[in-house]
């Protein structure tokens, strides 16, 4: 009755939420610094445009999205029919799935990212060919080794999770002048607000090619990742292939106004990113002060070895009101990551972690 590629799949494990913790432990205060989610929660601007547009959401909302489109639109310098939005673009991740794999089919990646690739190439029937990375960065040369005739997407996370690491323009120039016409290639870029290397592709200009499709998403720069908002960038061919098989009221009406309310207010983004920048500078600065090794990172959040097991530390924090990710689903029996968040919070993590490391 049950199909076996769905049956043996394990499913994503989120970072435990704050409620979740505070019934459990019995803790009045708790700290989330797992999930890379906005320390500072949503703008004004978006409250008031979530607080209007929830009088009617007794109405199905927009299907065709068309105000959250045409601000896309004149934000990246593209048409709105070169914009496909989704429930998080997790759900962009799940359509170019469903839109193109078969059963048997190849989805190529590597084996240190985002744990959604191969959990919907599973239940597509596909088979995921992961490549190991080179000191946590992706290695597109191997990749591009890994394509084959039954390959039909390549992920590439750009900056990475969980590593944090990029790759750079000339890298990916090289990487997809070699993949074929016929393979789709999906530039994850959740992170991209967070990144300061000056190496870092501009991958709108792939936009012209008819296998690049750029994903970006509200979640962790714009703090709405409650509303699950995320966006796919390509050529209209793609985008217009994709829109036959999205629900067709795939995003909420309150999410649609908080989309578009967030793209008019520039100075909170240039807030988040200040926090981020400053408090990833802070805690990568006492790692190393620390002798902990880490990955220098280009997102919202830090890879970091801890010299012990990662179980053992993520539940001393946690009784501690302080959560973080475990890395052990990676293989990484020592690690864990950190979101970045408020000064404060950076601090009392720091704080605790020296008193449990004996630092």
């Amino acid at each position: 009755m049950y199909k076996n590629n769905i049956d043996t799949i394990k499913p994503y494990e989120p970072g435990k939420p704050i409620e979740e913790v505070q019934r459990e432990l019995g803790l009045k205060k708790v700290i989330k610094l797992a999930s890379n989610e906005n320390p500072l929660g949503p703008s004004k601007k978006v409250l008031a445009a979530i607080r209007e547009a929830a009088k009617n959401v007794h109405l199905y909302p927009d299907g065709g999205m068309f105000r959250i489109k045409k601000a896309l639109a004149k934000y990246h310098g593209v048409k709105p029919a070169e914009i496909v939005l989704g429930n998080g673009s997790n759900e962009i991740i799940e359509l170019l799935v469903r839109g193109f794999v078969l059963p048997g089919d190849h989805v190529v990646s590597s084996d240190m990212t985002f744990l959604v690739y191969p959990l919907v190439t599973q239940t597509a029937g596909g088979k995921y060919i992961q490549k190991a990375m080179k000191t946590f960065r992706y290695d597109l040369p191997a990749l591009a080794k890994a394509v084959d005739k039954k390959t039909r997407i390549v992920f590439i996370a750009n900056p990475n999770n969980p590593t944090g690491s990029y790759v750079s323009d000339v890298e990916l120039d090289q990487f997809i002048d070699s993949v074929p016409k016929d393979v789709i290639v999906c530039l994850d870029e959740a992170y991209v607000d967070f990144v300061e290397a000056k190496d870092f592709p501009k991958s709108l200009k792939y936009l012209k090619r008819e296998n690049v499709i750029v994903l970006r998403t509200f979640s962790k720069s714009y703090g709405l990742a409650g509303l699950r908002l995320g966006y796919g960038l390509a050529n209209e061919r793609l985008i217009g292939y994709l829109h036959k098989i999205r629900q067709p009221f795939n995003v909420n009406s309150l999410a649609q106004a908080a989309g578009e309310a967030a793209l008019g207010d520039p100075a909170y983004l240039k807030q988040t990113q200040k926090v981020v920048f400053q408090g990833r500078n802070f805690l990568q600065g006492q790692f190393k002060a620390m002798g902990l090794y880490f990955v220098p990172s280009q997102a919202n959040f830090v890879l970091v070895c801890v010299k012990r097991n990662s179980k053992d530390l993520f539940k001393t924090l946690l009784r501690r009101g302080i959560i973080v990710r475990d890395m052990t689903a990676y293989g990484l029996n020592e690690w864990i990551r950190l979101t970045v968040g408020t000064m404060a919070e950076n601090q009392l993590f720091i704080r605790e972690l020296k008193k449990i490391l004996g630092k």
